[in-house]
């Protein structure tokens, strides 16, 4: 399983057909919704607001790309895509903007009960392998907006030529990221593979009952109303932050060149990223450096970051890595398989001054990890309005174990893919690290300028050195036990 955009993932010829959410212009299915928007909803929807008008698109969607191996039947699949969407309230669910009395941007969430909906497909006709990226690409990001519903749109290609399972077709569906996160990727490939098998076959579905991500929000708007300037997790971010002077810290190798123009931070966020995915470490090896990791009372999660900081210490003579860090915040089970933006972050410093062994090192991330792992639950853009800093983190290292997702073990034989909208920004740098059923993957974005492309390559080659090194049990002398670790449940439940 990568992580990538669209254009890294090989399309075939086919028959495009475009699946569209629809209403059939019924206003009275819209119920105004009284439950809030998450703080990161609400800061989504503000930042759209913002994009509105200007050459760069707003649209940020996440998706997913897979083979169905079933005879493509177009009844069945429109039941399948509508059965999914009444089973998650967040696909509809949107947002009416506007402007108060104050200039303020107003909001008003508006749901819909599923009484009327259904899927509208338009055959977009025959459309060869060249063209068949730029124009799913073009669909979802001209479409797909965190302003307008729908929010979630879907695409099957059928009579591919061939293709390895010829009654079978390929399926690709994007949401925008106020209703949908990485794991919600992830488990919306299984669950529709299941439900279109149960609509081929005229079957009630198995699947559990699960809880609804706008009833989280009104959890996530208690969380946030609670903070005050004087809250332990407001203070640790004004400190984490003040180390340099408000701003998030940046990827620690340069990603512009010496003496290059300034820039505002208007142009900065208007620059394209490219971005790579490579793969770290085998399944194979993984469980090796698992194993010796088991053995200390680490994970691998406390591997890779103890590895990021030394291979940092060895590029630039750093001896602290500074990042932030996604994790998820689906605390009850209702939510474990729901789909929606389930995701606070927190400030990670890791300070491997007076390690003395790689075991050392492992100490020191799973401590920094440990000691800042609850503020997750605390919402960033309410700390952000109480600190009156409008910074956005810079340098972001994402972990998930994701070999336990439903469906994990048969995302090869359906060449599954996670999928992300283009980006734009000429400072971020994003590391999506995942452990799968297939190894260790690594997944990044970052500026697209040589200097960037270079660095960040040289950093991803040091890492995977560092990572391969383990499988020898003698690097992980221990100089002194670990205090702190992360439990089994907290390694593989991802962000």
């Amino acid at each position: 399983m990568e992580f990538t955009e669209l254009a890294d993932y090989h399309l075939p010829s086919g028959r495009v057909t475009e699946w569209t959410p629809s209403t059939e212009g019924d206003g009275e299915c819209w119920a105004v919704d009284n439950r809030p928007l998450t703080y990161v909803h609400e800061h989504h929807v503000v930042r759209g607001v913002a994009y509105k008008g200007r050459d760069v698109d707003e649209s940020s969607w996440l998706g997913g790309v897979f083979e169905v191996h079933e005879r493509y039947d177009e009844r069945a699949l429109a039941r399948t895509l509508r059965s999914w969407m009444l089973r998650h309230e967040a696909l509809r669910t949107t947002v009416a903007t506007g402007v108060d009395t104050t200039g303020a941007i107003s909001m008003t969430r508006l749901t819909n009960a599923g009484c009327v909906l259904d899927m509208r497909p338009r055959v977009a006709g025959p459309i060869d392998a060249s063209a068949i990226h730029d124009h799913l690409t073009g669909l979802f990001d001209s479409r797909i907006s965190a302003l307008r519903w729908p929010h979630c749109l879907v695409v099957s290609i059928t009579e591919v030529e061939g293709a390895p399972h010829p009654d079978g077709f390929v399926l690709v569906f994007a949401a925008d990221h106020s209703v949908m996160d990485a794991y919600s990727m992830l488990l919306s490939i299984n669950e529709i593979q299941r439900l279109y098998a149960f609509e081929l076959r005229g079957a009630e579905h198995q699947l559990p009952q699960i809880g609804s991500h706008i009833d989280f929000s009104v959890t996530d708007r208690l969380a946030g109303g609670c903070l005050t300037a004087d809250h332990v997790a407001v203070r640790a971010w004004d400190r984490f932050l003040g180390v340099g002077a408000g701003a998030f810290p940046a990827f620690p190798l340069p990603v512009e060149a010496v003496g290059a123009p300034h820039v505002t931070d208007c142009d900065i966020a208007d620059r394209p990223q490219a971005g790579t995915s490579s793969w770290l470490l085998s399944n194979e090896t993984a469980a090796v450096v698992n194993a010796h990791c088991r053995r200390l009372g680490f994970t691998l999660q406390s591997a890779v970051l103890a590895a990021l900081a030394t291979t940092t210490r060895e590029l630039t003579g750093l001896n602290t890595l500074r990042f932030t860090m996604p994790v998820h915040t689906r605390h009850e089970s209702q939510y474990a398989e729901s789909v929606g933006w389930y995701v606070g972050i927190i400030p990670v410093e890791i300070d491997i001054t007076c390690a003395q062994s790689f075991a050392d090192c492992m100490s020191a991330a799973a401590a920094a990890i440990a000691e800042r792992k609850d503020l997750s639950r605390y919402p960033y853009p309410r700390v952000a309005e109480l600190l009156e800093n409008r910074a956005v983190p810079r340098f972001v290292v994402s972990y998930l174990d994701v070999r336990f997702v439903p469906g994990a073990h048969d995302w090869v034989r359906w060449r599954a893919h996670t999928l992300r909208s283009a980006a734009y920004s000429g400072d971020e740098v994003y590391f999506w690290i995942s452990r799968t059923p297939e190894g260790l993957n690594i997944s990044a974005r970052y500026p697209a300028t040589d200097v960037a492309s270079t660095n960040v390559a040289a950093f991803i080659a040091g890492l995977g050195n560092q990572l391969a090194e383990l499988t020898q049990e003698h690097r992980f002398h221990v100089s002194a036990p670990a205090p702190f670790s992360l439990t089994y449940s907290e390694d593989k439940f991802p962000a």
